[in-house]
């Protein structure tokens, strides 16, 4: 099925109607509040959101008599409850606003948020990696989705590092040839590392698969010493994006670092910065991890053009001239 096949047939048949996650979790609502604003194309404010989460069976642990777990509360007690709960939720958008300023896709005026008039590319990269978090919703999409966000995230480590440094993708848009043991050992003569012959020979010779690897960024010196920066990317969009920062770990057991060990990096599209200095779910980062999520994505992509590098700004134009009833 072509591409364009695919956008149609997503676009005829999406719903966005709930959302599945705990209720603590406001950065995953706030999300869900800018995608119900971006595909309704209208103005949202707090009370739609409650109407649209009361309305499906998904959420009706997080609104009405159980959003805290007490059966008995009166109606007026369950609406406070409700009503502190969405302004937390909104005071998430209106951080993220603060962080972004004019990047962000979003005004906020009196308690509602609508999408901008005018939509640039900047504003296009933030609505691109919304929906990359929201992959439940766009699932006949998702293999562009992803591969664009590898992409991106190669584009935006190589805006990170000095110009010195060299960037490669290693897994879906990778220019590395053969099976995943000779990419991993083409890799190493690269960084000039030596190989655990052990390791490496239990990988299957018929895989192609890069194991856990999908970008490569490294700082080199003039010499040959192979004590240098090394930075492992791992890309994950998916739900699953916690346990993601383990799968580059492998490489410590396939090369023999020198005197310093590599980098683990983790890129998702996820907001997880707030004003407090930390990450949400900072709990689940396993440490040492460096990550980029999405405000810190956003902030090395205004060099980078999205209406010519990527396939998904079909997918994000579609969405912004969707129109969806808010309820």
């Amino acid at each position: 099925m072509s591409f364009e096949q695919k956008l149609i047939e997503q676009f005829e048949s999406l719903n966005i109607s709930g959302i599945n996650a705990s209720k603590h979790l406001h950065h995953l609502y706030a999300d869900y509040v800018e995608l119900v604003c971006l595909i309704s194309n209208e103005i949202v404010s707090k009370s739609d959101i409650l109407d649209r989460l009361v309305d499906n069976v998904d959420n009706s642990s997080i609104i009405g008599k159980t959003l805290d777990g007490e059966i008995g509360d009166i109606e007026t007690e369950i609406s406070d409850k409700n009503e502190s709960w969405i302004t937390t939720i909104f005071n998430v958008l209106l951080e993220r606003k603060e962080f972004l300023k004019d990047s962000y896709a979003f005004d906020i005026i009196e308690n509602q948020i609508k999408l901008k008039s005018t939509i640039g590319s900047t504003q296009k990269f933030y609505l691109y990696l919304l929906i990359s978090s929201s992959l439940k919703y766009f699932k006949k999409l998702q293999n562009v989705i992803t591969s664009d966000f590898e992409i991106l995230s190669e584009k935006v480590l190589t805006k990170f590092l000095p110009p010195k440094a060299i960037v490669k993708a290693f897994g879906n848009n990778s220019d590395f040839t053969g099976n995943a043991k000779e990419k991993i050992e083409r890799l190493a003569y690269l960084l000039n590392l030596d190989v655990n012959d052990y390791e490496i020979n239990q990988i299957s010779p018929i895989s192609s698969k890069e194991e856990g690897l999908d970008i490569i960024g490294w700082i080199p010196f003039d010499d040959s010493n192979a004590n240098t920066l090394i930075i492992l990317v791992q890309c994950g969009c998916g739900k699953n994006w916690v346990s993601k920062r383990f799968e580059t770990s492998r490489y410590e057991n396939f090369y023999r670092f020198y005197k310093h060990p590599p980098i683990h990096t983790l890129f998702i599209p996820y907001a997880l910065s707030n004003k407090d200095g930390r990450f949400y779910q900072s709990k689940d980062i396993a440490t040492p991890t460096l990550v980029f999520e999405r405000i810190r994505i956003m902030q090395y992509v205004k060099a980078i053009d999205f209406n010519t590098d990527f396939q998904s700004k079909q997918i994000i134009e579609k969405c912004i001239d969707y129109q969806e009833d808010i309820v």
